[in-house]
């Protein structure tokens, strides 16, 4: 290389950026979500569906069944009650008081502080759960579930027992039909929050939810030559004071209400 080509290359070589070293750093940090309203969605154990399969279709083929449609927001005609003395009898009244706790202790727990979580935890065992009235909805092609809340309860609850095949929507691309939405309250403007949640169910999916959520169902079509099938309860929670061990629930008369504090179907979620 001569001494022009050398020089060249020193001055090519002065106009380059020069680069900083690269550097990390590890940062511990915590995520506060006092405010979220929380959404759990599980499958329901194979034994469990056909249980809820089993006790719906008596309930509906049966002639002694109550009417629970005048409670409900829903333009469907059937609704039926399912009695707590039914869930006891199958032996699932506890599968669905403890998955309310575990519902209850996972809110509390996304609420707290890292240095408050052990607290959280040391709570769960005074928790108490009471399952209020339960519910068939036999939903047929047209019917529909209109923007809705819970009311008089703390926790609200579906499950989805059979689901025909959809026929497409007008507008494929949405795929709309059928689907259950839950609305929060994050405006068009909140980029970092979304507003609503869209869930095309399928057999054994099951949701619980707040109560004050809203939340509609879409009608659909189908050519298939059953309906679709869920059940839906509501449930309210309360903390046993420690110092009486005491705590008060509402009047089980006439919708069928029951406490389950102790109840013995263990429930285990796993992380996937």
């Amino acid at each position: 290389m001569n001494r022009a080509e050398r020089r060249k290359k020193e001055r090519q070589q002065k106009k380059q950026p020069v680069q900083e070293p690269v550097q990390s750093f590890n940062i511990n940090y915590e995520l506060f979500r006092p405010w979220a309203d929380v959404i759990m969605q599980a499958k329901l154990p194979p034994m469990i569906l056909d249980k809820m399969i089993e006790i719906s279709d008596k309930i509906i083929e049966g002639e002694e069944k109550t009417s629970w449609g005048k409670n409900l927001a829903g333009q469907i005609e059937q609704e039926y009650l399912i009695p707590h003395t039914v869930l006891e009898e199958h032996k699932v009244f506890g599968f669905f008081v403890n998955m309310v706790l575990e519902y209850v202790f996972a809110c509390h727990v996304q609420q707290a502080t890292d240095s408050y979580r052990g607290e959280v935890e040391k709570m769960k065992k005074d928790w108490r759960i009471q399952l209020k009235s339960m519910w068939i909805v036999e939903q047929q092609p047209g019917e529909y579930n209109p923007v809705h809340i819970h009311t008089d309860c703390d926790i609200s609850s579906v499950m989805y027992l059979k689901v025909p095949e959809f026929l497409p929507s007008v507008k494929p691309e949405r795929d709309d039909d059928g689907c259950i939405y839950f609305i929060g309250d994050a405006g068009v403007t909140n980029k970092l929050k979304k507003g609503t949640v869209k869930c095309k169910p399928v057999p054994g999916d099951f949701f619980i939810f707040p109560q004050h959520m809203l939340h509609t169902v879409y009608p659909y079509e189908t050519e298939d030559d059953f309906v679709r099938r869920s059940i839906s309860f509501n449930a309210s929670f309360v903390h046993v004071n420690e110092l009486t061990n005491t705590f008060s629930y509402a009047s089980s008369a006439g919708e069928g209400e029951a406490i389950g504090p102790s109840a013995t179907d263990k429930v285990v979620l796993g992380d996937g």
